[in-house]
C-alpha cells in the first residue's frame, strides 16, 4: 500500500512539476537531468597538460553537473558525462589490452556518499569504448581530507601514501586509463602514477571529465 502511494505522489509530483534540465532549466522530454541540447553543446577542453586530458571546460555548466553528480546524489549523472566524453575519446585511446582505472574513494567515503562518482563516469566512457573496467587494481588505503577542503600548496601531502596496489598479478604492459571526476593540482592523480610505477607499471595517462588547473 505505501508503495503505491509513494508512485502516486511521484506521479503528481511529475505532472505538476516537471523534470527541468540542470543547466538551461527547460522541461526534459526523455532525458535524464540533462537536456540533449545543453548535453551536445558543452565545449571541449583545449589540452595543454601532457600528463592526462580533459575533456570538457571547466565552466558553470560543467561545475553544476559535478557538483550535482558528487553532493546531491545523482549517480546517473557520472553516467552521463562518461558516455557524451567516449564520443570525442575514440581516435585518442586504444582499446586492446587497455583498462580504465577510476580513481578509487576509501570505503567510508563510498559508504557516505552511497558510490563512488569515478566509477560512474568510467562505466560511461567504457559503453562508448568498449575498455573494461577495474575496480580491484588499486585502493585507497587512507580516508584523507577532501582534496577541495585543502590549500593547493598542501594537497600533495594530504594524499600521500593513500593508495596501494591490490591486484599486483596484472599484466605489466597494460595500457591504464585512470579516471577522475575533475583535476586541479594532479595531486591524487600523481599519487595513483607513483603507486603504479613502485609496482612495475609504466603505461598509463590521466583522464577526467573537466580541469580547474589549466
Amino acid at each position: 500500500m505505501m508503495g503505491l502511494f509513494r508512485n502516486i505522489l511521484s506521479s503528481l509530483s511529475s505532472l505538476f512539476f516537471p523534470p527541468s534540465c540542470l543547466i538551461c532549466e527547460d522541461y526534459l522530454n526523455d532525458e535524464l537531468f540533462v537536456c540533449k541540447k545543453c548535453l551536445s553543446s558543452l565545449q571541449l577542453h583545449k589540452n595543454s597538460d601532457p600528463g592526462y586530458i580533459a575533456v570538457f571546460q571547466y565552466n558553470d555548466s560543467i561545475k553544476k553537473l559535478i557538483f550535482e553528480l558528487k553532493y546531491n546524489s545523482r549517480p546517473e549523472i557520472g553516467h552521463i558525462l562518461g558516455k557524451e566524453a567516449a564520443k570525442h575519446l575514440s581516435e585518442i585511446f586504444q582499446k586492446e589490452n587497455s583498462i580504465l582505472l577510476p580513481v578509487p574513494l576509501h570505503k567510508k567515503r563510498i559508504k557516505t556518499r552511497g558510490y563512488n562518482q569515478s566509477l560512474y563516469i568510467a562505466k560511461g566512457i567504457s559503453e562508448g569504448l568498449t575498455i573494461p573496467i577495474d575496480e580491484e587494481l588499486i585502493k585507497r588505503r587512507k580516508d584523507n581530507v577532501s582534496q577541495t577542503k585543502v590549500d593547493n600548496s598542501d594537497r600533495k601531502s594530504n594524499v600521500s601514501g593513500i593508495f596501494k596496489l591490490d591486484s599486483p598479478s596484472l599484466d605489466k604492459d597494460i595500457f591504464i586509463i585512470v579516471v577522475d571526476d575533475l583535476i586541479t593540482t594532479q595531486a591524487t592523480t600523481k599519487e595513483i602514477y607513483k603507486t603504479l610505477k613502485e609496482h612495475g607499471y609504466n603505461n598509463f595517462f590521466g583522464l577526467c571529465i573537466a580541469t580547474s588547473g589549466n
